[in-house]
């Protein structure tokens, strides 16, 4: 089942369970539910008028045979007698016996009834008009009935607005709360599942977008080393045309002279730390542009000759020098002492002649903080900072440290500022400076090198 966490689908597969999805007003339940009718076709919907008409009019997407399982919570329907389910058969709406028929062919098992709040205050208004049936529409025999539904191993699927507890959360089966809240004008979207019962809930809280009208659970996945590996195909970088970061491209521009400040939180996974750096140093490497990295300490040097096999670039390493604290063994490795700021920026320096154009800086400063004071390693970062601004190149600030000082430092000077946060296990991206929105990361290793995949929350 597509756009729902696996434990929603494992849920469902049962006879007989109860789910009730609640949120306030714009958290995405009625997308959420008619994206569930959309991917199950055992399922149909039923709903006041009113609903049924906006969903009509508001869900184009929505068709075909989405589209024939939609009714009416009052309408008129054709419907057969059945002894199926007993006298409760006869204590319900129209469309409900009209669904049950269908439950009792097997051309359906679950009934979705949004949003129950509406129903209810529908359900008022035909006690008064039909007395003689007060029976079927009255809002807490309806209730009663509609539960007893489950008994007979059909499964119901209500949304209700608001989060509190009430006797529909307490009845039922399993609980989702959505959740929509803002920061600084970035819209953020979560699905926290509350309880399930019978199924193991190994996440708990989902973040989710609503993008073209449909929703979308997103979940950050881990690195798995690709099958086969293929050549990383480059971007050319020519001189008065925009840099490719070849990450952020689709909401990020970078520009010659840039300094770019990756912010991570101390819990984003290693994998997607180097990933936002290295197809940006495998591009420069690959358009045969000196790349200079003091790696952060996320990037250890197997991690640099593993990262380095991923993106084929054997045949690059003439362009590229990493400064390192030790002697190592690789051509590519300049030994500098760390514990002294002049021979950090004279090493860096000499790495670049005359001839390199556009060079690229790669600064990880989380690794300096084992060998520089705080202020020396703003005047390290000010320093490349003007440096790179006079070659036309690009300098890159990033690393995990918690350090206010340095941080508000890096915001001061970049011209790019990226913030990445680890949200219950789900990787979030948006620009500080200029600001974005919010995108969704998760990683991927189908092409043959990793790569991370991004998507906006709406």
């Amino acid at each position: 089942m597509k756009n729902w966490p696996p434990e929603i689908e494992e849920f469902l597969k049962r006879k007989g369970v109860v789910l009730l999805i609640r949120g306030l007003p714009g958290t995405g339940k009625t997308l959420f539910s008619l994206t569930l009718l959309d991917n199950m076709k055992n399922s149909l919907y039923i709903a006041p008028k009113k609903v049924y008409d906006d969903i009509k009019r508001n869900y184009p997407w929505l068709a075909g045979d989405a589209l024939d399982r939609l009714f009416i919570i009052d309408g008129k329907y054709e419907y057969e007698h059945s002894d199926k389910f007993g006298n409760l058969f006869f204590l319900l709406p129209e469309s409900f016996k009209h669904a049950l028929n269908l439950v009792e062919e097997g051309k359906i098992n679950t009934i979705i009834l949004d949003s129950w709040h509406t129903i209810v205050e529908e359900l008022k208004y035909k006690v008064l008009e039909e007395r003689e049936r007060k029976e079927i529409y009255d809002p807490e025999r309806f209730f009663l009935n509609l539960i007893k539904l489950a008994d007979h191993g059909v499964n119901l699927v209500i949304t209700k607005e608001g989060v509190q507890e009430d006797p529909l959360s307490y009845v039922a089966d399993g609980v989702i709360t959505l959740k929509r809240w803002i920061e600084n004008g970035r819209i953020f979207r979560s699905m926290e599942i509350n309880k399930l019962r019978g199924v193991e809930i190994r996440k708990s809280v989902y973040m989710f977008t609503l993008q073209d009208g449909r929703a979308k659970i997103m979940t950050s996945k881990e690195f798995e080393h690709p099958k086969g590996r293929r050549e990383f195909e480059k971007r050319e970088i020519r001189l008065g045309f925009e840099i490719p970061s070849m990450v952020f491209d689709g909401s990020i521009r970078f520009h010659r002279g840039n300094t770019i400040l990756y912010d991570f939180e101390e819990y984003i996974p290693r994998e997607y730390h180097l990933t936002a750096l290295m197809p940006t140093i495998a591009n420069f490497l690959k358009n045969n542009i000196k790349t200079i990295v003091l790696p952060p300490n996320d990037m250890d040097l197997n991690e640099i000759k593993y990262q380095i096999y991923l993106f084929s670039l054997e045949r690059y390493l003439s362009h590229l020098k990493i400064i390192y604290p030790e002697k190592e063994m690789e051509d590519f490795v300049e030994v500098a002492d760390f514990y002294t700021l002049k021979d950090l920026m004279e090493k860096v320096e000499g790495c670049v002649d005359d001839t390199d154009n556009l060079p690229l800086v790669v600064i990880g400063y989380d690794r300096l903080f084992s060998f520089l004071s705080p202020n020396e390693i703003m005047q390290f970062i000010d320093y490349m900072r003007n440096f790179i601004r006079k070659r036309g190149g690009l300098l890159i600030i990033t690393g995990k440290v918690s350090e206010k000082t340095i941080k508000r430092f890096g915001a001061g000077v970049s011209d790019i500022y990226l913030k990445f946060k680890n949200i219950n296990g789900d990787m979030i991206m948006y620009g500080i400076k200029p600001w974005t929105r919010s995108y969704h990361l998760s990683i991927t290793s189908k092409d043959g090198y990793p790569k991370i995949i991004m998507e906006e929350i709406l």
